[in-house]
């Protein structure tokens, strides 16, 4: 398997794998059992941190002519671009191409894609690009080492189409750089995107009008005085269409105290408004990082809900003397 190193990751060749399994209708886990190989290859593929083989590619270029996930009419193109992309030693079949394109019939079943976070399916990327409103979103010109974390939160966001994800780990250990390497790679899956930093404690009264002018098609003139009231209006907006709402250092309206997760009295409309982004259907998503896990999200949370976290541990040594390089 070819593989790049760190630094040097094709983010686009990994959009472009995650892009076409998506179309296709698979999870990670079932393109994994299709192709024989880890799941953990798959991510890897679509994080841009390696390449798959000839034979590998090939299948998946099968299956995603099989269930037309090729543009109409553009399929040559498209599959001869991605061919390239993907780093290979050997040049196409033109002749094996002309084959599997002259077999098309009309497409398979869909194949079957598991859920374990509400019932909506997998969605293609919005037409036109979403709107991003990034705020102060770091910059993270290199990534180290967290390509199976990225792949999990990925698969979460976009596939299971979770509702709240936290992402948890001690100060500086990269909660933050990891969020906004996932919002960069999962952006073309949502309508809108917005990225708040709370480390200076807003209200939760400020960040509803905040998100709500973003999110709001047209400018707001007025918003609701009442915090229930602001909170209906950003869960409407987030059923009619697809948002992803990043909110980073939530520790910062938590109760002091290690391991307590409880919100700060003078910020309990966070509580309320953690509650009801797990509680309610919607098409949306809440990206949490956090040093500690928000207490009021523990009884929503579980394998097989909307609702998950995914604590981080130190890098292994390769990526760790990668990262002082």
């Amino acid at each position: 398997m070819n593989r790049s190193t760190y630094s040097e990751r094709d983010y686009a060749f990994g959009q472009a794998m995650l892009t076409l399994r998506t179309s296709i209708g698979l999870t990670q886990a079932g393109l994994a059992d299709l192709l024989h190989v880890s799941r953990r290859a798959v991510g890897e593929w679509e994080a841009g941190s390696s390449y798959p083989t000839t034979g590998h590619l090939k299948r998946l270029i099968e299956l995603g002519v099989q269930q037309q996930a090729f543009a109409a009419g553009r399929e040559a193109e498209e599959i001869r671009a991605l061919w390239k992309a993907a780093n290979q030693k050997v040049i196409l079949d033109e002749l094996w191409l002309a084959a599997l394109l002259g077999k098309q019939t009309t497409p398979l079943a869909p194949l079957p894609v598991e859920q374990t976070g509400g019932t909506d399916p997998v969605i293609s990327p919005p037409s036109g690009g979403p709107r991003l409103d990034w705020g102060d979103a770091l910059a993270v010109p290199a990534f180290y080492g967290r390509e199976e974390e990225l792949a999990r939160l990925t698969e979460w966001v976009v596939e299971e189409r979770c509702r709240v994800v936290s992402v948890l780990g001690l100060g500086g250990i990269g909660k933050s750089a990891l969020a906004v390497s996932l919002m960069h790679r999962v952006a073309p899956h949502f309508e809108v995107v917005i990225w708040r930093s709370l480390r200076d404690a807003p209200s939760c009264e400020a960040l509803l009008d905040d998100c709500l002018q973003v999110l709001a098609p047209q400018p707001l003139r007025e918003v609701p005085a009442n915090l229930e009231r602001r909170l209906s209006l950003l869960l409407e907006h987030l059923r009619d269409r697809r948002a992803l709402l990043v909110l980073d250092n939530l520790e910062t309206l938590l109760e002091e105290g290690e391991g307590t997760g409880r919100m700060h009295p003078s910020y309990e409309g966070y509580a309320r408004l953690l509650r009801r982004m797990g509680e309610t259907a919607h098409q949306s998503c809440l990206l949490l990082t956090s040093r500690e896990k928000a207490s009021d999200l523990v009884p929503l949370e579980g394998s097989r809900t909307p609702v998950r976290s995914l604590r981080l541990t130190g890098l292994d040594a390769v990526a760790s003397e990668q990262l002082l390089e």
